[in-house]
């Protein structure tokens, strides 16, 4: 028997001998230098950016963004992101120098972002309203004060608030005054309806109007006192003087440091920013009364709200991820892994991607099993193909731009790419006020989670703790930068985190709950998103707990199980990160064209085009009410459709299902 055992073993090292000295052969002294060589950044620096648009659009939508290039900055095209955040995606856009007076006599509603206009401009905007137009204006010319129905006082207000009026274009938006970091335009009312007022620190109104809206000659022109797309940048990507400094407490500058002295913790249980912008979408709504304005969902369709699961692992082994992947799946969902991969060299990772390579082989793979207990290329195929994601959790002590270089060329060259296109940076270290972003972009990442609710920022001065809106949203938008330009990547905000809440990690800034108190403030917040403001929650379980202790991994365990639990049972979609950026992806790309109305027949008529990008159906609203008309049915590609009831701001519509391709829809209203 001994004999024999050492002929098997024997042959075993002449076989692995073998497949190691072809691999070697085969990759070569001058390959191994190679492949090891840092790689550049797939794409370019200019590649973080949208592209802009100049050309004349086809007047087939009800809605024109007009922006204005002349604006310091410009947020014109930033308008255009939070519209198909709102679901309105039948819009086109064209700049202020491309217009003329047949092009806006083709649209119904004309948004005009904020920026100084000519005489001649002034004048174009003015004859589109008298003969019947509809305009929305952000922070508009003086000249077009009159037009508006108020007149300039001169002066601005800083750092004030807005509060709504009892309006019927206010309804469904919080009463409570929400922040307001851009100057507002000091006017007074000289015949035009107030929808929301400038309030006082102190939450009560000024004589100052925020949002007015008038009727003038034949059409009607509604006016914000401020750039409302600055400000909704400002709200969520926290306040750009404060960048690149410690501010917060927190070793290191994070993304936390933004919002120091920035969000008014009496307001941080709401989402300034989505509630500013459903004010903007009831009026768009109102405002574009030509025809039952169709828009989409927020969420994917059947989805109270959505968890967008994440966690972060610090190049622990495989047995230590796959607890958390297994109480997600226990609830038919999905997890990001934000992975830091383990800290060998060069030599030691080629002869592991080696070794992963061998097991694969037929026959011999067995030889090859490597027992170091990191995952392994096969394994987190293997989670991808179940939905989950596998991506980068980059260290960036030693500067951002090579700190995701190193982390981008260690995570391929381990066998793990390509790297998943949302991401976390390691402790949330951020640079500049989007400069993370660009980089980011420059490495396929599409979607970032790094702002983060956690530490003293989210603590009022009496100690106590809260929770809710850091960034004043649950929804994702693309990065804007300080000139107004619009990147490719979107903020998605992560607003349950685990070492905020529970004492697993020994920080020093955890809130310390028990378990249980812990998971009942998370479901308070899911329960909100559920039944008030329509949210995508970002979630953080850390996979590193299951390697700490068995008591950590516990508290862990009962943390993200009964948060989980609550979730499944109020119909919340559980997510990774890259399920919620197809989704969110596709419904942005989503297009609804050549949209006509029979007045006679009552029948709202359009193409809508959304691409296969995610497995999650879209949900169509369509109003219930248009003037004095009431829905009756919809039917989509000839078949008709079943209608549930929904509310978006202060709007109920019937909502329906929308599969991916091109589908002719019809609503009829009696």
């Amino acid at each position: 028997m001994r004999s024999l055992h050492r002929q098997v073993v024997t042959r075993r090292r002449f076989l692995q001998a073998c497949a190691c000295t072809a691999a070697a052969g085969m990759l070569g002294a001058m390959g191994y230098v190679v492949a090891n060589a840092p790689l550049p950044p797939p794409y370019s620096e200019s590649s973080a950016f949208q592209t802009s648009v100049a050309d004349k659009p086809a007047p087939d939508a009800p809605i024109l963004l007009v922006t204005n290039p002349k604006a310091q900055p410009s947020f014109g095209a930033y308008l255009g992101a939070i519209l198909r955040a709102e679901g309105f995606v039948a819009f086109r856009v064209a700049r202020l120098d491309a217009i003329n007076a047949a092009l806006l006599a083709q649209f119904p509603l004309v948004l005009l972002a904020a920026g100084p206009l000519t005489a001649e401009a002034a004048d174009l905007f003015r004859a589109y309203v008298l003969n019947g137009g509809h305009l929305i204006a952000f922070r508009p010319d003086p000249r077009l004060a009159d037009l508006m129905g108020v007149r300039v006082l001169g002066g601005e207000v800083t750092n004030g608030l807005l509060l709504v009026a009892d309006h019927p274009l206010a309804r469904g938006i919080v009463t409570r005054a929400l922040q307001v970091h851009t100057p507002a335009a000091q006017y007074e009312l000289a015949g035009a309806e107030p929808v929301a007022w400038i309030a006082r620190r102190d939450g009560s109104p000024t004589s100052y109007p925020a949002v007015t809206v008038a009727r003038a000659g034949k059409g009607v022109a509604a006016l914000w006192s401020f750039d409302l797309p600055q400000n909704i940048a400002l709200i969520r990507q926290g306040n750009p003087a404060a960048a690149n400094q410690e501010r917060d407490g927190l070793d290191g500058i994070r993304t936390t440091d933004l919002f120091v002295d920035w969000i008014d913790p009496d307001v941080i249980d709401v989402p300034q920013a989505d509630e500013q912008q459903r004010l903007l979408a009831n009026m768009v709504h109102a405002l574009a009364d030509a025809l039952p304005l169709p828009r989409l969902w927020y969420l994917p369709a059947g989805a109270a709200a959505v968890l967008v699961a994440t966690g972060d692992a610090h190049g622990i082994w495989a047995h230590h991820i796959t607890p958390g992947i297994e109480i997600v799946e226990r609830y038919g969902g999905t997890i990001s892994v934000y992975y830091t991969t383990p800290a060998v060299s060069a030599q030691r990772r080629t002869v592991r991607r080696i070794q992963w390579w061998g097991e694969t082989l037929p026959i011999i793979g067995h030889i090859f099993e490597e027992r170091s207990g990191y995952p392994t290329p096969r394994l987190v195929e293997q989670w991808r193909e179940r939905g989950h994601g596998f991506g980068l959790h980059p260290w960036v002590e030693k500067g951002v731009a090579r700190g995701y270089n190193h982390a981008w060329n260690d995570f391929v060259k381990h066998g793990y790419g390509p790297a998943a296109p949302t991401v976390r940076t390691h402790r949330v270290l951020w640079s500049g006020w989007v400069d993370t972003a660009k980089v980011q972009a420059q490495y396929g990442i599409r979607m970032n989670l790094d702002y983060y609710h956690v530490g003293s920022v989210t603590r009022r001065p009496n100690g106590g703790y809260l929770e809710g809106y850091l960034v004043g949203s649950g929804l994702p938008l693309p990065f804007v930068d300080e000139q107004g330009n619009v990147l490719r990547v979107y903020q998605q905000h992560t607003h349950i985190v685990d070492e905020h809440q529970i004492a697993a990690f020994d920080h020093g800034y955890e809130m310390n709950l028990s378990v249980a108190d812990a998971v009942a403030l998370s479901r308070r917040q899911i329960d909100c998103a559920v039944e008030r403001f329509p949210s995508a929650l970002g979630l953080q379980s850390h996979f590193d707990p299951y390697a700490f202790s068995p008591e950590k991994a516990a508290l862990e365990r009962n943390w993200l199980d009964g948060i989980l639990s609550h979730a499944a049972a109020r119909g919340v979609a559980i997510m990774s990160a890259e399920q919620w950026l197809a989704f969110t992806e596709m419904r942005n790309q989503a297009e609804m064209r050549s949209l006509t109305w029979n007045e006679t027949e009552g029948m709202l008529a359009f193409e809508a085009i959304v691409g296969a990008e995610s497995q999650h159906a879209l949900l169509l609203l369509l109003p219930l009410k248009h003037r004095q008309r009431f829905l009756r049915q919809v039917t989509i590609d000839g078949v008709l459709a079943n209608t549930e009831q929904k509310r978006a701001g202060g709007v109920a519509y019937g909502a329906v299902a929308l599969a991916a391709g091109r589908r002719q829809v019809r609503a009829y209203y009696g």
